[in-house]
Parts: C-alpha cells; sequence; structure tokens
C-alpha cells in the first residue's frame, strides 16, 4: 500500500527499532523548539547519524521545529535550520509562520511539513498552507475520514498526513493555553504540563478526570483513510519506550500489508494501556473523553482473582484464570479499591467517591492451579497460580491486568548500526594525481616518493578501495579519476591522503557554513529593518465582543463582533468605518461554504473591516475582496519574520498572543506595524469539539460552556494584563461565558 507508516523517536535507539518493526519513516526533535521539550531528543550529531542510517535503507526522518519561537531565539532557530539543512532531513515540521518564511527564503530545500499545531481543518487551509510553501500538512485530529477525503480530493496534490495512534489532547491542537496561563508552561513551546489529565472535582465533589481523553486507536481501519487519500498515518508518542513504538508500528505494518497482526491488540495493551477512541473518524459519536479510568499503565485484563491460598510454608498464592500465556518475570497490575500496606508504592484516585489505586508486582513464582511444581512459564486460558509478595493483598473479584510481557519484549532485540556501515551524506567526487615527489587528491598534497609500479592495472583498484573508506564521516565516494603516471603508492599513503583529503574538505565546509550563516544573519536585520520606519499610528483602544452580546460604555475606537454564521438574522450594529466583524474559530470543512456564503452576504450589505482567525479565514477574505483584514491572537506571530509574513498576506494589524512574555510583547509593540496587546481577556484555557466526560463543581474555578459548536474553557475570573507603553489595547470579552441563570 502506497502510504507511509511514521513513527515517533524520542531518542535514537528508540528511531533504529521503529525503522526494524517497518516503520517508513520517523519523526525526532533536537533539545529546542521541539513540541515535546521533555523527550530526552536528540543531538545534532545523534540526528547526524539517523540520517544517515536511514539512507542505508531507504527510510526517512523528519525533524519536529513545531513551537512558536520568540525573537530572541530566532538567532538560535536560524543555526539549526542551517545544520537540518546539511544533514539532509527529508523535512521539517512546523508551526511557526515566521520560521516557515525562514525556511522557504535561507534553507529552500527543506522540505516544509505544517505541524497540527496549526490545526488544519479544512480544504481552504491546506490550501493557504500549501501557498505559503508547504508541501504537507498534519491535518488537525478532529475530522472524519468524509472530510479527510473531501480534502485529499481537492487539495491539488497536497500531501496529508493523519495521526492513527496514540494520546489524543482534549483541545484542538495550537489552541490549547491552560498550561500556559495556569502553570506557567507553554504546550506551544513543548513544555505542556497535561493539565487535562488532572482531577477536578465534579458536582458531587468527587474527584474524576473531565478532559482525559481516550488513546486513539485506528487500528484495522487504518487502510480505509490510505484510501482515502492521506498520504502518510502517523503515531504518536515521542515520549514512550522503543518496545512501545516497535510494538505498534509492527502492529499497523501487518495491517497496511494486508496481513494478521503479529502484534495483538492485547500484546499492545501490555506495553501501554488506555481506553481508546476512533474519535470522529468513521462517525461512531462515542464519547472520546475517559473521566472515570486510572492515570497511566494498567495493561491488559486477563482475568479476575477466584481466591488467594496459603501453602504449609505461610506462603501465599494467587489464583485466577488467566486468558493469556503467562511466564516469570511477567508483570501483573490491579486496580483495587483500598489503599495498600504502607511500604506498597502506589498511585491513587478518587473516583464516584470511591478511593482506588493502582498496585503491581512482578512474578517470581509461577504454577499451573492444584499443581506444587513451579514453571517457567503456563498457556493461555488455563487456573494458573502466582505467588504474592509479602504484605500484598488482593481480594475475590479484583481484576487482573498483565502490566510487561517478556514475550513481547523477546519479539524486539535491541539493534545498533555500526559507526562504519553509516554512509556520509554529502557525495565527494576524487580526482587523485601521482607523481614521483606526491601523491594528491583534488589538490591536497602529500609529500612523498613513488615508484614505478610493478602492476600498475592494480593501481586503480587500491585508490577506489582506499578512498571508499569514507564511514564516519559525512561523506560517499562519487566518481573517480586517477592519473596514476605508472607509479605505484602504498595502501598506507593512500589511507594518510583520504584522511588529509576530509580533513580539508571538512575546513571548506565549515568556512561555507559560516558564509551561509552571515549572510542569512544579514537577512534577518533586513526583515526587521522593514517593519521599521512605516509608522504604525497612534495607539487605539479596541473591544472585542460576540454577535448579540452588550458593548458595555466606554470610548472605543473600534468595536469587533464575532460573527454567528449559523445565524440567518444577524444582530449587529450597523457597518461603520469603527465596526469590524471576525470570522469564527473553526470552520468545519462540510460546513465551510455555508460560512463563506454568510460573510460574502455581510460585505455585500457593507461590512468591509474583517478580522480573520486562521490563515483558511485569511485567504477566504481576500478571496472575497475584503482589503481591510486584521488578525486574532489565533494566528500566532511571535517573531519579525512572522510579523513580515503577516504583512505580505495582507494584514494590517494582528492582537498579540496571551502567551506572550512581557520581554516579546514589548519587542512586537516596538515595531513600526500595529500590534494589539490584550488588557483584559476570559482567555481560553481548553478549546474544544469533546465535551468533558463529567461536570465541573463551581468551585473548581473553572467554567466550561458551549460555543458555536465548541467546549470552551475558562478560568471563573477574567484576566488582566499590562500593555507596554504606547501599544494599541484591546479588551476581549468575546470568550466570557453567557450570563448564568
Amino acid at each position: 500500500m502506497d502510504c507511509e507508516l511514521l513513527a515517533p523517536a524520542g531518542d535514537f535507539d528508540t528511531a533504529i527499532a521503529a525503522f526494524d518493526a517497518g516503520a517508513d519513516a520517523v519523526y525526532c526533535g533536537l533539545g529546542d523548539f521541539s513540541a515535546r521539550a521533555f523527550a530526552q531528543n536528540f543531538t545534532l550529531d545523534e540526528m547526524s547519524r539517523l540520517v544517515k542510517f536511514s539512507r542505508s535503507i531507504g527510510r526517512r526522518v523528519y525533524v519536529t521545529f513545531n513551537t512558536l519561537v520568540d525573537e530572541r531565539d530566532m538567532d538560535r532557530a536560524m543555526e539549526e535550520l542551517a545544520a537540518l539543512e546539511e544533514l539532509k532531513a527529508d523535512g521539517v515540521i512546523v508551526q511557526d509562520i515566521g520560521v516557515a518564511a525562514l525556511c522557504r527564503r535561507l534553507f529552500p530545500s527543506l522540505k516544509l511539513h505544517a505541524s497540527t499545531q496549526m490545526f488544519a481543518h479544512n480544504l481552504e487551509g491546506v490550501v493557504a498552507l500549501k501557498d505559503l510553501g508547504f508541501s504537507r500538512v498534519v491535518l488537525a485530529r478532529e475530522l472524519s475520514i468524509d472530510e479527510i477525503s473531501s480534502i485529499a480530493r481537492r487539495c491539488g496534490g497536497m500531501e496529508l498526513e493523519v495521526f492513527v495512534h496514540g494520546a489524543l489532547c482534549y483541545s484542538i491542537s495550537g489552541l490549547c493555553l491552560f498550561s500556559a496561563m495556569e502553570k506557567g508552561r507553554s504546550g506551544n513551546r513543548g513544555k505542556c504540563a497535561y493539565c487535562c489529565r488532572v482531577p477536578h472535582a465534579d458536582g458531587a465533589g468527587a474527584k474524576r478526570l473531565p478532559f482525559s481523553m481516550r488513546d486513539l486507536r485506528v487500528g484495522e481501519d487504518a487502510p480505509r483513510l490510505a484510501a482515502a487519500g492521506v498520504k502518510s498515518l502517523k503515531i504518536e508518542g515521542r515520549m514512550k519506550s522503543a518496545l512501545y513504538v516497535a510494538s505498534v508500528v509492527s502492529h499497523y505494518r501487518d495491517i497496511l500489508d494486508g496481513r494478521p497482526p503479529r502484534v495483538s491488540v492485547e500484546d499492545l495493551e501490555s506495553v501501554f494501556s488506555r481506553n481508546t477512541t476512533k474519535l470522529r473518524l468513521f462517525g461512531d459519536g462515542s464519547q472520546p473523553t475517559d473521566p472515570d479510568s486510572p492515570l497511566g499503565h494498567l495493561g491488559t485484563p486477563i482475568g479476575v482473582v477466584k481466591k488467594v491460598t496459603s501453602d504449609r510454608e505461610g506462603l501465599k498464592w494467587l489464583r485466577f484464570h488467566s486468558s493469556r500465556a503467562l511466564e516469570k518475570h511477567d508483570g501483573l497490575q490491579f486496580c483495587i479499591p483500598r489503599r495498600p500496606p504502607p511500604n506498597e508504592k502506589a498511585a491513587q484516585w478518587t473516583f464516584a467517591g470511591t478511593a482506588m489505586e493502582k498496585v503491581g508486582f512482578g512474578i517470581t513464582e509461577l504454577r499451573t492451579a492444584m499443581s506444587r511444581s513451579s514453571v517457567f512459564e503456563t498457556p493461555a486460558d488455563c487456573d494458573v497460580e502466582v505467588l504474592l509478595p509479602d504484605g500484598f493483598e488482593v481480594s475475590p473479584g479484583d481484576r487482573v491486568y498483565c502490566s510487561m510481557s517478556n514475550a513481547v519484549k523477546r519479539m524486539f532485540p535491541k539493534k545498533t548500526p555500526r559507526e562504519g556501515d553509516l554512509a556520509g551524506l554529502e557525495r565527494l567526487d576524487v580526482k587523485v594525481v601521482f607523481t614521483p615527489s606526491s601523491i594528491s587528491a583534488n589538490g591536497v598534497k602529500l609529500e612523498c616518493s613513488l615508484e614505478r609500479a610493478k602492476d600498475p592495472s592494480r593501481t586503480h583498484d587500491a585508490v577506489r578501495k582506499a578512498f571508499s573508506r569514507l564511514g564516519g564521516t559525512e561523506y560517499f565516494l562519487g566518481d573517480v579519476e586517477i592519473d596514476d603516471g605508472g607509479l605505484f603508492a602504498p595502501p598506507g599513503l593512500l589511507n594518510e591522503l583520504r584522511r588529509k583529503l576530509v580533513e580539508a574538505t571538512d575546513g571548506l565546509r565549515r568556512e561555507a557554513r559560516a558564509k551561509k550563516l552571515a549572510a542569512a544573519a544579514e537577512s534577518m536585520e533586513a526583515v526587521r529593518d522593514g517593519l521599521v520606519g512605516g509608522g504604525r499610528g497612534e495607539p487605539r483602544r479596541r473591544l472585542k465582543v460576540r454577535e448579540g452580546q452588550k458593548v458595555p460604555p466606554g470610548e472605543w475606537d473600534e468595536v469587533i463582533v464575532a460573527v454567528d454564521v449559523q445565524r440567518k438574522a444577524h444582530d449587529l450594529p450597523p457597518p461603520s468605518p469603527s465596526v469590524r466583524l471576525a470570522v469564527p474559530l473553526w470552520n468545519g470543512e462540510m460546513g465551510y461554504n455555508a460560512m463563506r456564503t454568510s460573510v460574502k452576504r455581510l460585505v455585500r450589505d457593507g461590512y468591509v473591516q474583517w478580522e480573520c482567525t486562521d490563515l483558511a479565514t485569511l485567504r477566504t477574505l481576500k478571496a472575497i475582496g475584503v482589503e481591510d483584514i486584521s488578525a486574532d491572537w489565533t494566528l500566532y506571530a511571535f517573531n519579525a519574520e512572522a510579523v513580515a509574513q503577516l504583512k505580505a498576506l495582507g494584514v494590517r494589524r494582528f492582537v498579540a498572543s496571551p502567551e506572550n512574555s512581557p520581554a516579546n510583547l514589548e519587542f512586537l509593540s516596538s515595531l513600526d506595524y500595529e500590534v494589539e496587546a490584550l488588557v483584559q481577556q476570559s482567555t481560553p484555557l481548553f478549546i474544544s469539539l469533546n465535551e468533558p466526560g463529567c461536570a465541573v463543581a463551581d468551585g473548581d474555578g473553572l467554567r466550561v460552556y458551549r460555543l458555536g459548536g465548541l467546549y470552551v474553557t475558562i478560568a471563573r475570573a477574567p484576566r488582566a494584563f499590562n500593555a507596554p507603553d504606547g501599544a494599541s489595547v484591546r479588551v476581549d470579552l468575546s470568550w466570557d461565558a453567557p450570563e448564568e441563570t
């Protein structure tokens, strides 16, 4: 099947395991600018090794560069992008439109993949990204197969990538501000605090997980996505182990190749388990949130405790009927409604008023039931007895899970490629010239005394053999031209000359790199200079509200009204230079034409000033003929390159994201391009298509409400922000919850 299977890799060993299990490509990150800052990640040397290895087996490596980048970090970002171009990465996954602009202008050989953090969820968004030079887009996870198929048919060859397995965010990717606002750790910068996995009190006061999502598992339906036109099927999990990645890759490899999976669903659950969903892909309508399952890995269910017995030595044995073959050192786990002894480690939750804890142990003694002879392994579908550790308590009726299977581990032995087998990425053509007093390669000379060759036919073979030994360098041998003059050079001299040639070529590459970086720095400075001197005008005071929302008293230079495109009769102030309308944030593929029609009608009615929310709505407004376009904070711009990109796209001003640091906001406000600073907003912590799995108690400090098909989570009190001196400011009431009745 002509569809790429793409695996995560948090480190080098995991990448090798993914390739060995059948992945066509892996995606991985460097230490900086990666949306998984807490993964082990790669150094540049490790990334170079991985790219070399992938080339040797015909696979691909994509590098995640999928964070928003402050201006102070752009020079460092530029240097890493230059290194990735030199390493010949097969693609770079990008969220920041400024980083994308930098790649196109300075590092055009890098293929751009749009991160799912750009929340592309309709054809217009995909085409807008294509217009910006992206060759692939990772679609938002919330789409159905019908929407994906519709986009694939009409996107003009843009490659589509879709997640098929792994953890899900409660919020639409790229629109989660909970971690940044509440914990000071930005998910858009790879430092998510996983606030959606935090317990909250429900209406009855019980601790539950209203925002915790089931894991995505498309499984046997993966070929349907390939048939719909998806180019790449993606597995989530750069924080996961090599065993997890290898087992999941093997499972999907077999499905895509039409074979029964060698790694079963139960095997997968023994490596990592969470309840699963197919989200909206196939329209099953199931609830994807899971408020009452314990956090973390539990395992695959294999039986229920029948009894606990004691033998003559006073040892306790757990008896249960196991649906799975077991062996010594496998792991068992239990989720039980009571606390263990104080010396046992356990994670504890309280759900629906019941205290639950997850406890487990590794099997040290195993036997079939009613037997007194310990065995190494037992078959599936039989009664077994397992020795309980001292003080470990379980009760009849407790469910038994296998949380670690040695049989699965043996399926994926660790493999490490030899350094000498890793061919370089740079072609090196060589011209070797012999003279009686020297031998040279590409002008690099080695003084020596050469004698006439006794067997001239062997000289050329010796030269090629010596210069082909480029393992561990950045080069592979290309064409070899030899002028031997009938002379002979011993292998030691040829090897020494090869080493000198590599050193000299490395030096030339360093010089070229330094020149390129200097030119890139000048280019970036020119972009900054281009944003100075135009004049941004007098600071303005603006207000944003939702359609039908009351405008509070005050002097506003402009009122921005977020339009409800579902309304047939709009509740809007009359058109005027002080009124601007805003397009909705989420515009699904199947309803996009209706939204476009509504906007066209309002433009004809005289509303000629508009605010876009993403690249899709920006493209649509321009196509309709709107000239005065602003951008809300959701079209992130954190650096001069991003600001210049917005300006080039026809955006007259934008709202700075509430995630900005004071220093970065000061920089943006210093540009001669109007940037609005928020001074008040009920900042959306989560923006989701998913309903919470349970209610959130009034005293929890959060409010969840429905807005235009979205579930919005905010803090109960609006936030106040400081604006730089002289900046235009915005009071944003559009995310305020409806008045409670």
